[in-house]
């Protein structure tokens, strides 16, 4: 009825005694949100090695974190679609098709079966110099076959997956399932999702540059005069298996990477790279992204994933003392 009191509630009986004897039961207790957050979860390595999973490094930037030992395929969302080309496209089909999907790798295939991958780097060290020959040459003729490819299962960890990139010296890593690609896996995927891991769970002790170049033994990059051709820069890349190369000039310097040779020279196939000036592909000091020997590792990996690029000249007192790459900086996080 409107206007009636409301009916006031039972008080709650006392609580029992406990079964052990001696008073009154002890209330259970919910555990707060921030405690359970604080507490850092023990899991088990797929090799049976246990880490943290709090997102501490233990004081250490060294030491994996937990997400490093989950299925690639489980923390590497919204990966781009498999792109393919038929083995019997041209080479120089296959260079438009990356450029244009922005892709550093074509998986070759002819419906279920699977011939090999070509990649930038394959163009870079395997296509001739002489003009037209990536429209004479198959894909085939530049691939790396399937006899050769190094494929993951969908169960390998993102650790897993770095360590065989490194191991192997290549990028890109096709994760298959049965007879089928599910994903072809590559260094900057990686780098994307370790960059946003850190970003949410910063490492304890910060590792710089200059750090990380003395891991590698020292400050090192190849280097070349700025009157040197392009086909003198792939030659040096070819020989010392590096994916930049740094332009030193009176007025500054420059660099170019694989990347460059692929999207400005190959796919247009219209001149010798011998004949091209290396001033004409790289990219120019005032465009160059730079860093310096005290600047963090972590905020270089997350400057290469929002500007696209893999590798980063490292200036100390004004002038470039060497150049870390992408590779450089995850396998030094998940070693």
């Amino acid at each position: 009825p409107v206007g009636a009191p409301r009916p006031r509630r039972r008080p709650r009986a006392p609580p029992a005694a406990h079964p052990g004897g001696g008073g009154a039961a002890r209330p259970r207790l919910r555990p707060t949100m921030s405690a359970s957050l604080l507490a850092p979860r023990l899991l088990r390595h797929p090799r049976g090695a246990r880490c943290l999973s709090s997102g501490s490094r233990l004081g250490s930037a060294t030491r994996s974190e937990s997400w490093s030992f989950l299925p690639i395929l489980n923390i590497t969302k919204g990966l781009p679609a498999v792109y393919h080309t038929e083995p019997t496209a041209s080479a120089f089909r296959a260079i438009i098709d990356m450029v244009k999907m922005r892709s550093g790798s074509l998986m070759v295939s002819k419906g279920s079966e699977l011939y090999g991958i070509v990649t930038e780097r394959d163009v870079l060290d395997k296509l001739p110099f002489a003009i037209g020959s990536s429209r004479k040459l198959k894909v085939t003729d530049l691939m790396t076959p399937k006899s050769s490819l190094i494929t993951a299962p969908p169960s390998f960890t993102l650790d897993q997956c770095v360590k065989a990139m490194h191991a192997g010296s290549f990028r890109h890593l096709p994760i298959v399932e049965g007879t089928g690609v599910r994903a072809v896996i590559s260094m900057r995927d990686i780098a994307q999702h370790v960059a946003s891991a850190l970003a949410k769970a910063p490492v304890g002790q910060p590792t710089t540059v200059r750090e990380l170049m003395e891991a590698k033994g020292g400050p090192s990059c190849v280097e070349l005069p700025s009157s040197s051709s392009v086909g003198a820069a792939v030659e040096m890349m070819r020989s010392t298996r590096a994916g930049s190369i740094l332009i030193s000039s009176s007025e500054g310097f420059g660099i170019i990477t694989e990347r460059d040779y692929l999207t400005k020279v190959a796919v247009y196939d219209e001149a010798n790279p011998h004949d091209i000036p290396v001033t004409d592909i790289m990219t120019t000091s005032p465009y160059v992204k730079t860093v310096s020997a005290t600047g963090r590792i972590s905020d270089c990996l997350s400057l290469m994933v929002a500007g696209g690029f893999r590798h980063l000249p490292v200036v100390d007192k004004a002038e470039v003392v060497g150049v870390i790459s992408m590779r450089d900086i995850l396998h030094y996080f998940l070693k």
